[in-house]
């Protein structure tokens, strides 16, 4: 078990074998987009750069300690990634991590990871949760939602 705030340990995370849908469905040319069936959190696998895979929150109600200036503005969304093998926080103005829209409307974020699902695009896993989305490559990763936010 692990400790309330806390992710699974290592042995506990996703290997490609647990990958619930199949990728190619979230496909945006070289890069991957999900949104969480609230479309409260953007998440994206970008090839470009150095922002890897990393999820963004539309709203949030807790702003990490590690972003002092994020405010949850229009400007200042509350962002994590992984690049490298280190996992950290963004605070963003942009849409790093919101795909195109899927459904017909205006509304950027990609299609739908529904609860209980996993995604790996190129060896990071990303799982999407009634408590957020937590994402983990190498043994690195975060979880994020409205209400918390932490890097392991």
């Amino acid at each position: 078990p692990t400790a309330p705030g806390t992710g699974p340990s290592p042995a506990d995370l996703p290997t490609r074998d647990d990958a619930t849908v199949d990728a190619r469905d979230y496909q945006q040319r070289n890069n991957f987009y999900f949104q969480s069936p609230t479309g409260n959190i953007l998440c994206g696998f970008v090839e470009e750069g150095t922002l890897g895979v990393g999820c963004q929150l539309a709203d949030t109600h807790v702003i990490p300690p590690e972003l002092p200036t994020c405010d949850n503005s229009p400007a200042r969304k509350v962002a994590a990634h992984i690049y490298g093998g280190t996992a950290e926080f963004l605070c963003t103005n942009q849409g790093f991590f919101v795909g195109e829209p899927v459904d017909g409307t205006t509304k950027g974020g990609g299609k739908t990871l529904n609860y209980g699902d996993t995604i790996i695009v190129r060896g990071a896993a990303c799982t999407s949760t009634q408590q957020g989305v937590r994402c983990d490559a190498g043994g690195h990763g975060f979880f994020i939602s409205a209400d918390q936010q932490y890097l392991f």
